[in-house]
């Protein structure tokens, strides 16, 4: 009996329980999991050289494993670059044609409107040469004006441009007057901030008023800014309509949202333009029901800080 005993113990941890760590561990290796240690084994025999032979295929299929993984991933984002690739040549193409139709169309629109207006010059019509000349003008500032900021002289221009056409359409339903109290050859500003503000008045304010309305543009400075205010006596807004107007340019300026749809595109991106361009810029509104609305921009004029 003690012979058999001990002839059972001998076999079951020289043969029985490194094949139990053997099947256990194939069984890991099965899911992918080669966390455990290597097997260890007392046996200098056969058995001891199979758990060895066991550990060094255990480490070759987790390095061929992983060998694959990485070989995935570099080939996925291959395939991701060169969709990305395709789509960015893609969008390089229609940006080309879009420059090249730019290039084309108003090069047409401005010989066309040059055409028409050297055609009302002969019949005598100088109202109608003036709205195309005007016409022409505000285009060719639109299409060509590829600089981020302007002498005010020019948006003033502009605006005289715009309200010129405007006054051939609503008659004497609309009045336009400024105020300039400094030079405004000296004074550097955004580039398309008074003519969308103006056009503003007049869609929202003034040609829903059945008396139609007055434009004002007062542009001062102040302890080395400038201070534009352009004021109409339109509709002006509800107190409803103004806070949510409020709330909207609240969250661009902290960045929450980028979307304009609440304020008005040509509004939020004057707003926008005015807080990322200068460091102390702003813009607010005041607007009354059934009285009008005033926008004041304050604009620095002691330098530019952009805010990365």
């Amino acid at each position: 009996m003690v012979v058999m005993v001990s002839f059972t113990r001998l076999l079951s941890n020289t043969i029985v329980n490194p094949l139990v760590m053997l099947a256990n561990g194939s069984k890991k290796i099965a899911r992918y999991d080669f966390s455990d240690p290597d097997l260890t084994v007392e046996n200098r025999d056969e058995m001891g050289e199979l758990v060895h032979a066991f550990n060094k295929m255990k480490h070759a299929t987790e390095g061929y494993i992983n060998t694959l993984k990485k070989n995935s991933e570099i080939a996925e984002l291959l395939y991701k670059e060169e969709m990305e690739k395709v789509e960015t040549e893609k969008q390089l193409e229609a940006a080309r044609m879009e420059l090249l139709k730019s290039q084309i169309n108003p090069h047409f629109l401005f010989n066309t409107l040059n055409t028409i207006s050297g055609m009302a010059r002969l019949e005598g019509a100088g109202d109608t040469e003036q709205m195309i000349t005007s016409l022409s003008s505000l285009f060719r500032y639109n299409l060509k004006m590829s600089d981020q900021i302007v002498i005010l002289e020019r948006e003033l221009k502009v605006v005289e441009d715009y309200m010129f056409i405007q006054k051939m359409r609503f008659g004497k339903r609309v009045a336009y007057g400024y105020r300039l109290e400094l030079d405004p050859a000296m004074v550097m500003i955004p580039a398309f901030t008074l003519q969308p503000l103006v056009e503003n008045a007049i869609i929202h304010g003034i040609s829903k008023k059945e008396e139609g309305g007055k434009i004002f543009l007062r542009i001062w400075e102040r302890e080395g800014n400038v201070v534009i205010s352009v004021a109409d006596t339109g509709l002006g807004m509800s107190e409803e309509r103004y806070e949510e107007i409020c709330r909207a340019l609240q969250e661009i300026r902290s960045r929450q949202r980028n979307r304009t749809s609440r304020t008005g595109i040509g509004l939020g991106n004057i707003y926008k333009r005015i807080h990322t361009m200068y460091k102390n810029g702003d813009m607010k509104i005041y607007s009354k029901k059934g009285r009008g609305t005033v926008i004041q921009m304050l604009i620095p004029q002691n330098g530019r800080k952009y805010q990365e």
